[in-house]
């Protein structure tokens, strides 16, 4: 490695760190590559090197030079920087006579003659995830290999639940906020906004797919009607991608039929079992697409939150990161500043300081705590100079797929529990055919007897268990006058915040800001109702808690998997969508056909009591836990008859075992060998899916 920099600066080449990695940007990295003693006086006095040796920490002499030289070496070796892009920036800076042409001979086959080392790579496939992940689907194709029917469907089960797990990032920003092309970018090819796939405001889901395909999703009769179109029933289609323009170009009918659009793409980002939900602009004039987004989000790992770094922190976005910091629902914010080629470090610098300060004095003034903000994660990018967008993938890959990803250890603990539970299962039974094999016929049925007795027993149980869980779907019931109540505080709540504004604006002889009113009421409303939901999640989470621990108790050890949901995660996730523009329209209205400030006052009480009492969210909630609460016993009625299953094979291998005679001693101890080599081979198992 040394020896390159001796080619390149002979004597005046430095002592420097060989294992020394930097991260740069493509275009960056060719820049510094570029410099040579023959344009080092030269290249040092701009400032936009100046500012790229700054941002890295480094001051600007030969030895921060070499040293980032050798470390943007190493980093293309391990696949950290793009050794193509490097390569088109030399031959860029070639042609501008940056560098000399033998200066860039030298560097340019230099890299092309580089061994890259993808196992240091920082993608998915050397994160602990996939290497667990990889290891117990070599282990799930070995208990398969056992061939016992009653595990075939477990273990089929939580290969696919293992497999098929999707990490979802929801992309947002206001229209033009730059969503398409730093997506692109991310994914390293055209794909939204390209000729093929136009720019649209309807939803657009990117998922892996090895044949790639279109499907177009439309919108329900009744969402039509809501929107003020004809109610049409139109069915979902696939369609090839090169026609896809004909449904979401504004310039076709048919595109303000659309609800969303599919993009199956045979993509290396996607394939990781990643999701891109590329979302309608938050100031879309449809509010059925807002809740659509908001649908999304509810439902992603993260939210990647877009803002040109020119027009940051305007009041769309700071409502929009406020609500989602304070609601919770996304595993993680990531706020990506775009179009920073346009401005200076020190620009840069001031806008991140003031959307970071501005997100605050936002928490701050609804009431919020700051620290809130803590964990955001801020980017500054540029799709057009790929600046950034390589630190955004490994900081994407990392919180998925990295040591410290919460959904990641919960799928792997899931797939290993299960694993560990089938494996337990084969080698019962082997025990007990060995057991069969090698004692006399007495013990035999004496075993098959035990095994008909247990099987008894849970039949004697499960009358018991059903009567417990028809209890805790009656407890489920939440439709009170205390939750009433609750509802009718947050009505007068938000009705003198209205009225707070009328008279400011009365007072102040202005223009009453009805869009701030539809703000204050939307979002006064939706954090009330999550806040009304949440309340009950703690009792819905005990009255379920306990019916499990009775369970439990009831079948003791039967092997039973219980699994009990996460009724705080259901709940936020079937929140019900509520269309506010009627109840806007009916404010609106009330205000202005009375001037007696009194009389709008008990109008608007009259409005939202009658908005709330139709909603009947009550009702909904108690729909909402009894549904989670149904999944729940489907699994354990589930669960119990697998028991049983498995108890009857066992027993009917036993009595076989015993009945069976053998031609000679040999063929008998064969098999008992064979069976105690399985019985050894569960061990190990075992122990490899510990180590996962």
């Amino acid at each position: 490695m040394v020896e390159i920099l001796e080619q390149i600066w002979g004597i005046k080449a430095l002592y420097v760190d060989e294992n020394h990695i930097s991260e740069f940007s493509s275009d960056e990295a060719a820049i510094i590559l570029s410099i040579t003693p023959r344009n080092y006086d030269r290249l040092i006095k701009l400032q936009s090197l100046k500012d790229i040796f700054s941002k890295a920490n480094l001051n600007l002499n030969e030895y921060s030079v070499q040293l980032s030289q050798i470390g943007i070496i190493n980093a293309i070796k391990s696949i950290k920087i793009d050794n193509q892009k490097v390569l088109n920036g030399l031959n860029e800076l070639a042609k501008n006579e940056i560098i000399d042409f033998n200066g860039y001979n030298l560097i340019s086959d230099f890299i092309n003659n580089l061994e890259l080392n993808p196992t240091i790579q920082n993608s998915a496939e050397t994160q602990p995830f996939h290497k667990n992940l990889h290891t117990l689907n070599e282990i799930h194709q070995i208990l398969s290999e056992f061939k016992l029917n009653e595990v075939s469907k477990r273990l089929s089960n939580a290969y696919e639940s293992a497999n098929n797990s999707k990490f979802k990032i929801a992309v947002t920003g206001v229209i033009n906020a730059g969503k398409s092309s730093t997506l692109n970018a991310l994914m390293n090819k055209k794909i939204l906004g390209a000729s093929n796939i136009p720019e649209t405001a309807n939803l657009s889901i990117l998922t892996y797919s090895q044949d790639e395909y279109a499907k177009v999703c439309f919108w329900s009769p009744n969402e039509l009607e809501s929107m003020g179109l004809e109610p049409k029933k139109l069915e979902d289609k696939i369609v090839p991608i090169d026609e896809l323009k004909s449904y979401t170009t504004a310039a076709n009918e048919i595109s303000k039929m659309v609800k969303e659009v599919i993009l199956g793409i045979k993509l290396d980002i996607l394939k990781d079992g990643i999701d891109i939900v590329d979302t309608p602009g938050l100031d879309d004039a449809v509010v059925l697409r807002e809740i659509l987004t908001a649908n999304y989000m509810s439902q992603s790992d993260f939210t990647l939150h877009l803002m040109n770094a020119s027009q940051s922190a305007t009041k769309k976005d700071m409502t929009f990161i406020v609500n989602t910091l304070k609601n919770g629902k996304s595993g993680g914010l990531i706020i990506g500043l775009t179009h920073v080629d346009k401005l200076s470090q020190n620009d840069i610098k001031e806008v991140l300081n003031y959307t970071k300060n501005s997100i605050k004095t936002e928490l701050a003034e609804c009431g919020f705590d700051e620290s809130l903000a803590d964990d955001t994660k801020f980017f500054t990018i540029s799709a057009i100079k790929n600046i950034g967008i390589d630190e955004l993938k490994n900081y994407l890959y990392e919180s998925f797929f990295g040591p410290n990803s919460k959904k990641a250890t919960l799928i792997i603990d899931n797939y290993k529990k299960e694993l560990i539970h089938i494996t337990k299962l084969i080698d019962d039974d082997l025990k007990a055919q060995k057991t069969a094999l090698t004692s006399d016929a007495s013990t035999a049925k004496e075993l098959a007897n035990s095994l008909q007795n247990e099987i008894d027993e849970i039949n004697a149980l499960t009358n018991s268990i059903n009567s417990e869980l028809e209890n805790l779907l009656k407890r489920l019931n939440y439709d009170n006058e205390n939750s009433n109540a609750t509802l009718k505080a947050i009505s007068a709540k938000i009705k003198d915040r209205v009225i707070s504004d009328v008279k400011y604006a009365s007072n102040k002889k202005i223009k009453l800001d009805t869009a701030r009113l539809g703000v204050i009421i939307e979002s006064g409303f939706n954090d009330s109702f999550i806040d009304f939901f949440r309340d009950f999640k703690p009792q819905i989470s005990k009255d379920i808690d306990s019916a499990s621990k009775i369970l439990e108790l009831k079948l003791g050890t039967k092997n039973a998997n219980l699994n009990l949901p996460d009724i705080r995660s259901y709940i936020d996730e079937h929140l019900p969508k509520i269309n506010y523009e009627i109840l806007n329209q009916d404010v609106i209205k009330a205000i202005k056909s009375d001037k007696n400030i009194e009389n709008v006052g008990a109008n608007l009480t009259i409005i939202f009591d009658n908005f709330i009492a139709d909603l009947n969210l009550p009702n909904k909630l108690s729909t909402l836990a009894t549904t989670c609460t149904k999944e729940y016993i489907s699994s354990i009625k589930s669960e119990l008859d697998s028991i049983k299953e498995h108890l009857k094979t066992k027993e009917e291998q036993i009595n076989l075992l015993a009945k069976s005679t053998f031609d000679n001693i040999k063929d008998k101890e064969q098999l008992i060998a064979d069976i105690d080599s399985k019985i050894a081979q569960c061990q190990e198992i075992k122990n490899r899916i510990e180590l996962c």
